[in-house]
């Protein structure tokens, strides 16, 4: 009955079932919304005020139950027939998805159940109401649940597809609707609701079909989103929402698997990535959700490097404000394990136009979507990369690949901004602060760069500004390489300048306020830098000096570390102190007369200026003066500034003060009134008239003020003050008036006026024996000309210019012989800072009238000692005698000097426009000045020459600043007499005779000890001189570098004026070169070079003496702008070479290279030419010591990097070369352009070709100045490599200079040279390195030293030598000789397998050089273990150490190589193993010796030639296991032998055995190699030894 009713049942459902459809069905797993009564239209039940849910379903039911009844109900459906695969279904569905839109919504919104009192067990006890419904029945409540209906069906495998395409189909039909009037547009919400229902699907059924639907749905959005803001924004949602629905690979690219229909497959060959890329192309502000979607979509590596280099494309040309979208997204995505697309991702973010000037005008206004300006989107780019490249290792190593292999000149801005973004993160600030210093050293990063990459971009930066940036500029400025440091100046300026903010000013202010306290008295260089970017906001207009303001309290704590900075920082310390300090009242400041409106700052500064120069110590004083000088600068540049101001405004004459007053303003009288005040303090207490009552000849020499002259240091200070061009003309007049006067009144003497000659009278008289035209006027100087002074020194006036009339004489001895002690001491020393201090306030180059107004100087005669007093007889003066002597010498020489170093401005009269500043502007004739010029040279030398005897004789002379320098006690030891030694008596007894050759013995040993303390005393006592004179010479006032100039003047040429260029030279018969003038002015041409070219490890301000330094913070900046300041800011933090070039400039205007060059080509002609054989030894040693002078010259040039590493220096360099090389004076400019490297190469040609001829054209016996030679051609090499590109014509001619360095060197070794010359690896050596190094066959160079010089060194006498081919081979050169040989016959084996060594083409040939190169070992090894004599430690150590480099090399190369050529080659193979095998027993005796004699080198590189001996064993058996050879190894044990190869006795053996380790060399087993049967006899023989 049971089984019946069921069957009824059954067709009773199945009848009721055939007309069912989507709502039915759903009814039926209980969904209220599809009953039958509410299809009805009875929604009597349903909330009222509910819109946020959809359909209701039963009480019972649970979203779970729902899906599963779905499932079963349709699968009983299809499967009874009823429903065929559910296609009525299905067509319901998407009926009512795309026709009842209210429905639709429904089932888009979450369901809900009704609970009542009923039916409350249907319900969990923790179920929530969310809303009471309204009705009679309060206690009906809605439960929402959390799944909407379209979820659950879209678990259903069966509704999915369709309810999927249903869904996306609906989106353009909503998208081209309008909303209505009544209320409809509660659809709205339509399209979002369908988004958030179908994404995040556990799987999708129809990949394909949903991904087709989806490409057309987006496409048809696509074409009109521009026009509708409501397609755009369901676009954008479409977009976004796309990685989370097609979350399937499967649905990235879609294959034609469709073909039945034979369709053409342009739908199945459409992709997801295919769509957006045309997206994006077409709508350009769908880049960022485009970049976004393919972000997020689960792509293979292949894709994702396709999206990576569509990326790439894009970038190139997006607008601003997409790129950091696209930055991150390449950033994220790049494929990792890919170099090449790494390498492309980091070329193309370099190619980024990052900075404010890299930018059109078109940026101007912001074009991107969501607005926002250039910095907002570019401070978002620098979080992305930053963010990248922190978790990126393969893009950070990338980029910093990338910038360490571009060349200089070539760095995008790009690249500062990246490598602060790296530096973010801490993993990476090593590398990036490595790579910045190694840049700026090479000339990659610059300045320039730096400012063009990170000016103006304040905003942008603010996020790597405390990360990255600060630590940079920390970092770069405490490093000890020049560049960097410079390039830390310039980042500390600009973070200053574009980071406006307080805080972030005040992080810069306080870290370089930390470098300067931090560095004082220990890093000059970390202070000096850390100054200069003070002193370059301060010269940043006003803007400077009111942004630091705030910042006092910080800056006036460096007062505390004054004692300790040197001049130039405490100088540059008070001018940033007082342009700080500011005004009391700004408001104030255009008044030209408020002389007291400094801030409070400035009175505390005044306070400490006033407290030093009332000390009584010099060092004290000198702080208190620099900070008047600089109070002086600072008021009288805001008067200035304030002058031009009132000039550029055009103010009435009435507003404008002028002339006497201008002078009469408080400003200036507060300014002269400090000078004047400070000027007083310096001068001693005593008057200068008052004499020292108890000073006589006896005890006036005093050790003199050891601190030197305050008077002189201010003076000094003023010079480079007015040098500055920051006083206004009212103070300079005033100076010169003032110091002027004192000038001539303290340190000038006239002459009488004379009609005619006077006669000559008695002894004592005015006019004998003196030139009636220079007789003085003084009568204490004239009875000093006449020796009838009562110092009883004789005078005598010096140095006076043939054909000068002279009239006035410049005072030194009687300034020196005075018996008033501050005029000994104090008044001289202020002869030449006043005279220096005159000429620059007389220098129209510096607003002066002329130097023409002290030309007398240049001319006049000095009253010295006479001539006779510093000869001979020097020794027999007094010692207070001796002391005037000297330092009359001193101040002249200091004179002259001062002399020079001013007129040579005047003289040079290269460029028109020096001409307009030195020749009649003067006042002068500019040929007139250079011939005193060079008078005054002569009479600087001859100064020189009596100041190195005086002062080494004059022990209580010290120069100023210097503490006197003890004598060492050994001279003033007393000696006894000269002992007697007495006969033996005949007729003495024994014991007598006993006795007396005793005390005969003890009187021998005394006389030998007195006469080597005597022997000492001389050595102490030249030493000591020795040491005086170079103290005395150190402390003279420094030349000028532009003295350098005057080796142009026509005076010193070698070559007439009218002559020009070496085409001349033939033409021109010169018999002398060089003199001492010529050595001057090349010794000081070096010195200069060497000081603005090489690199130091320092950047201080001052290259050389602080006392002229042209980096002087007193000298104005001038801009009239903010980019002008930027401007100015990087000259002046610009590296050395800005200087360097512009004093390269000065000597090229005057020809100094191309005297260079005449020089050069006369030694040549002299050495080498026609008449070399007249040349006499004097002559011979003049040429020799001008040509080293030129050798040391021509070298500093070449081995600078600055004229090699940038653009400007290599146009530098050519232009040095044209007259260096050709003698070209005044064409040399005529083509100014970028030289080529092949034209620097051939100008380079010249000056090699005249240094070899120098040095090889002729004999000499000099073997120094041969060696200068061949230093000077290997930096032209150097040079022509540094300079040369990829080009096969630069590299020949680099080629061609190291085949000439190579002739020249192995020419050099077959001279002759005298005994006495010494020989050792500093020239013989080196000349065996260059000769090998660039040989051009440097094998058969290898067999020409071992065969014909190392082995034919024991055929000579005793192994002394010298070889006859090689006469510089000997005993004593032998060493250099052997580690040269074996060092290079190492890389010669290293070269030996550069090559393609699996070609059997080349097989055979490198196999015989390798058998020469064994064998070559082996003879060099036979040369100690036959020789005794050679076997030195050092040789063996060298044996040792190159051997083991030698055996290296042979099991890395020659192994593999025999493996792949054994078959052709085996037996070769064991031959060449055979003979290395020899060479290894020899290692073994040498490290078994060098245990035995407890030698500690030999020792220490012991264990790596053991290791490299055991691993020769290793890898030849391992080559014969491979080729199955084995039987050709057989294991024997080594005897315990010497160095000589003697076998060692049983008692030795034994004792090195308990000595070593265990394991000794001596008891090795190793592998031997069986070749011939004759050789096994010979191993035989020896394994058939005992073991120790």
């Amino acid at each position: 009955t049971s089984r019946a009713t069921q069957a009824q049942d059954l067709k009773r459902r199945q009848i009721q079932q055939a007309s069912w459809g989507f709502k039915e069905a759903l009814a039926e797993c209980g969904v209220v919304e599809f009953a039958s009564e509410n299809t009805n239209g009875n929604d009597d039940d349903a909330p009222k005020s509910i819109t946020v849910v959809g359909c209701q379903i039963d009480a019972s039911s649970t979203p779970s139950a729902l899906r599963s009844s779905i499932t079963a109900l349709l699968e009983e459906m299809s499967k009874n027939g009823i429903d065929p695969k559910n296609e009525r279904v299905l067509a319901d569905l998407a009926e009512i998805i795309s026709t009842n839109d209210e429905m639709a919504r429904k089932m888009l919104l979450p369901l809900y159940r009704v609970r009542t009192s009923d039916n409350q067990n249907c319900f969990s006890q923790f179920t929530q109401p969310e809303e009471t419904m309204d009705g009679d029945d309060d206690d009906n409540e809605i439960i929402v649940e959390s799944s909407s209906l379209v979820k659950i069906l879209l678990r259903v495998d069966v509704l999915q597809s369709t309810l999927l395409t249903a869904l996306v189909q609906k989106l353009p039909e909503l998208a081209a609707s309008e909303d209505d009037d009544d209320g409809s547009s509660m659809n709205n919400d339509v399209p979002r609701l369908i988004f958030s229902n179908i994404r995040w699907l556990d799987h999708i059924v129809d990949t394909s079909a949903l991904t087709m639907t989806f490409v057309e749905c987006v496409t048809v959005l696509a074409s009109s989103s521009s026009s509708c803001e409501k397609t755009r924004q369901i676009l954008l949602d479409a977009i976004s929402t796309l990685p989370d629905i097609l979350n399937d690979y499967n649905a990235l690219v879609v294959s034609n698997n469709d073909d039945d229909d034979g369709g053409n497959g342009e739908d199945g060959q459409s992709s997801i990535l295919a769509t957006l890329q045309h997206l994006r192309v077409e709508d350009p502000s769908l880049l960022i959700p485009c970049l976004d979607a393919v972000g997020s979509l689960p792509l293979t590596d292949s894709q994702f490097e396709d999206v990576t280099r569509d990326a790439l494309e894009a970038l190139a040309n997006v607008e601003r404000w997409a790129l950091p979208a696209l930055t991150t997204f390449l950033m994220n995505n790049c494929p990792q394990g890919s170099s090449s697309l790494a390498n492309e991702v980091i070329e193309e973010i370099r190619k980024l136009p990052l900075g404010k000037g890299n930018y059109d005008d078109d940026y101007a206004m912001d074009t991107s979507p969501n607005g926002g300006g250039r910095d907002d989107s570019e401070a978002v780019m620098i979080e992305s990369l930053s963010r990248g490249f922190a978790h990126r290792s393969d893009l950070t190593s990338a980029l910093l690949k990338a910038i360490k292999e571009t060349t200089p000149g070539n760095h995008p801005p790009a690249d500062i901004w990246l490598l602060a973004c790296v530096a973010t993160a801490n993993h990476h600030k090593a590398k990036v602060k490595s790579i910045i210093r190694s840049k700026a050293n090479n000339g990659g990063f610059t300045s320039q760069l730096l400012r063009q990459s990170l000016s103006g971009n304040g905003t942008a930066l603010t996020s790597l500004f405390s990360t990255s940036l600060c630590e940079m500029a920390d970092g770069l400025l405490r490093s000890s390489d020049n560049a960097a440091c410079e390039l830390g100046v310039t980042l500390y300026e600009i973070l200053f300048e574009d980071f406006k903010d307080s805080m972030q000013r005040s992080d810069v202010v306080s870290s370089l306020v930390t470098h300067i306290c931090s560095g004082v008295g220990v890093k000059e260089a970390e202070v000096d830098a850390a100054m200069r970017v003070f002193s370059c906001i301060i010269d940043n207009g006003n803007d400077g000096p009111r942004a630091l303001r705030s910042f006092n309290p910080l800056l006036l704590g460096m007062l505390e570390f004054l004692h300790q900075m040197t001049t130039s920082q405490v100088r540059r310390l008070f001018l940033l102190l007082f342009a700080a300090g500011g005004e009391k009242n700004d408001e104030m400041a255009s008044g030209l007369g408020d002389s007291s409106g400094v801030g409070g700052a400035c009175d505390d500064i005044q306070i400490v200026i006033e407290k030093n120069l009332s000390h009584g110590q010099i060092a004290n004083k000198r702080i208190g003066i620099i900070g008047t000088v600089a109070y002086a600068v600072t008021r009288s540049a805001e008067l200035l500034d304030q002058q031009n101001s009132m000039e550029v405004e055009e103010t009435d004459a009435t507003c404008m003060p002028g002339g006497a007053a201008v002078a009469s303003l408080p400003i200036v009288k507060d300014i002269t009134e400090k000078i004047e005040k400070a000027y007083s303090k310096c001068q001693p207490v005593v008057s200068k008239s008052a004499l020292d009552t108890n000073m006589t000849e006896s005890n006036m020499v005093t050790t003199s003020n050891s601190s030197g002259s305050a008077a002189a240091f201010m003076l000094d200070e003023l010079c480079h003050a007015v040098q500055g061009g920051r006083l206004v003309q009212e103070i300079r007049d005033w100076l010169d008036e003032k110091y002027q006067l004192e000038f001539e009144e303290m340190f000038v003497g006239d002459f009488e006026e004379t009609e005619g000659a006077g006669q000559k009278g008695s002894k004592g008289a005015k006019d004998d024996g003196l030139d009636p035209q220079q007789i003085p006027t003084d009568p204490q100087d004239l009875a000093i000309l006449n020796g009838t002074s009562g110092f009883g020194l004789p005078g005598e006036l010096r140095f006076n210019i043939q054909d000068a009339e002279s009239h006035v004489y410049v005072k030194i001895l009687p300034i020196l012989s005075s018996l008033t002690r501050n005029n000994r001491e104090m008044l001289i020393q202020q002869l030449c800072p006043m005279f220096r201090l005159m000429a620059s306030l007389s220098d129209e180059r510096i607003g002066g009238g002329g130097l023409a107004e002290i030309d007398a100087m240049l001319e006049c005669p000095l009253l010295m000692p006479s001539t006779e007093s510093s000869g001979m007889e020097f020794e027999d003066l007094s010692a207070t005698k001796q002391w005037v002597v000297t330092s009359s010498y001193f101040f002249a020489t200091c004179w002259v000097r001062e002399l020079v170093n001013n007129f040579i401005f005047a003289a040079d009269t290269s460029t028109p426009q020096a001409s307009a500043i030195t020749s009649s502007s003067q006042g002068f004739d500019c040929k007139d000045v250079q011939q005193k010029v060079i008078e005054r040279l002569k009479a600087l030398i001859d100064l020189e020459e009596e100041l190195r005897f005086t002062a080494s004789k004059c022990f209580v002379f010290s120069p100023p600043g210097l503490d006197l320098l003890p004598a060492p006690k050994e001279l003033y030891e007393v000696h006894s007499p000269k002992v007697d030694i007495p006969e033996y008596d005949p007729h003495a007894s024994k014991a007598q005779k006993k006795a007396a050759a005793a005390e005969k013995k003890k009187l021998v040993k005394r006389a030998k000890e007195k006469e080597k303390s005597k022997s000492k005393m001389l050595k102490v006592k030249k030493k000591h001189e020795e040491l005086l004179s170079t103290r005395a010479l150190g402390a003279l006032r420094p030349l000028d570098p532009q003295v350098c100039c005057a080796i142009g003047f026509d005076g010193l040429s070698v070559i007439p004026a009218s002559a020009e260029g070496s085409q001349c030279l033939s033409q021109v018969q010169v018999t002398k070169c060089g003199g001492p003038v010529i050595t001057l002015l090349l010794n000081l041409l070096d010195k200069s070079l060497s000081d603005i070219l090489a690199e130091k490890k320092s950047c201080a301000f001052n290259s050389g003496n602080e006392e002229r330094n042209d980096d002087s913070p007193y000298r104005a900046v001038s801009h009239s702008s903010k980019s002008n300041a930027a401007s100015a800011a990087f000259i002046s933090s610009e590296d050395s070479s800005k200087k360097c070039l512009n004093l390269l400039q000065s000597y090229l205007n005057s020809g100094v290279f191309a005297s260079l060059h005449e020089h050069l080509a006369i030694v040549a002609e002299l050495r080498c030419g026609q008449n070399s054989t007249d040349n006499d030894s004097e002559t011979e040693q003049q040429l020799v010591a001008t040509a080293r002078c030129l050798f040391s010259c021509t070298r500093t040039l070449f081995e600078s990097e600055i004229l090699t590493r940038s653009p400007s220096g290599k146009l530098y360099l050519a232009l040095i070369l044209k007259q260096l090389g050709r003698g070209d004076r005044s064409g040399y400019q005529d083509s100014i352009r970028r030289p080529s490297s092949a034209h620097i190469n051939n100008l380079l040609v010249y000056v090699a070709d005249n240094v070899s001829e120098i040095i090889t054209g002729a004999y000499t016996g000099d073997l120094e100045f041969a060696m200068d030679g061949v230093l000077t051609i290997q930096s032209i090499f150097e040079c022509s490599k540094r300079i040369s590109d990829d080009s096969s014509d630069a590299k020949a001619a680099t080629t061609s200079f190291g085949k000439k360095l190579s002739d020249v060197s192995h020419k050099l070794l077959k001279e002759h040279w005298p005994e006495e010359t010494k020989m050792n690896k500093s020239n013989v050596g080196k000349l065996l390195t260059l000769f090998l190094e660039h040989s051009t066959d440097r094998m058969s160079s290898l067999t020409s030293l071992v065969n014909d010089v190392l082995l034919e060194l024991p055929h000579t006498e005793k192994c002394k030598g010298p070889v006859e081919n090689y006469p510089t081979c000997s005993s004593s050169s032998f060493g250099s000789y052997y580690t040269v040989v074996i060092s290079y016959l190492w890389k010669q084996l290293v070269k030996l397998f550069d090559c393609d060594t699996k070609n059997p083409s080349v097989a055979k040939k490198m196999f015989e050089t390798l058998a020469e190169l064994i064998d070559f070992l082996q003879s060099l090894f036979d040369l100690t273990r036959e020789n005794e004599c050679l076997a030195k430690k050092a040789i063996l150590l060298q044996q040792l150490k190159f051997g083991s480099k030698f055996i290296e090399t042979f099991v890395a190369k020659a192994i593999p190589f025999f493996q792949v050529h054994f078959d052709q080659h085996q037996d070769t193979i064991f031959e060449l193993i055979r003979r290395m095998q020899k060479n290894c027993r020899q290692m073994y005796a040498i490290i078994a010796h060098g245990k035995r004699e407890k030698d500690a080198n030999l020792a220490k590189e012991g264990p790596r030639a053991k290791k490299s001996l055991e691993l020769f064993i290793h890898k030849v058996k391992s080559l014969l296991k491979k080729n199955r050879c084995m039987t050709a190894m057989w294991t024997k044990t080594l005897t315990a032998k010497d160095i000589d190869g003697s076998a060692l006795s049983d008692e030795e053996g034994t004792t090195q055995s308990d000595d070593s380790d265990a394991g000794s060399e001596e008891e090795e087993e190793e592998e031997e190699v069986k070749v011939k049967d004759e050789e096994e006899e010979e191993d035989d023989s020896e394994s058939d030894d005992e073991e120790d």
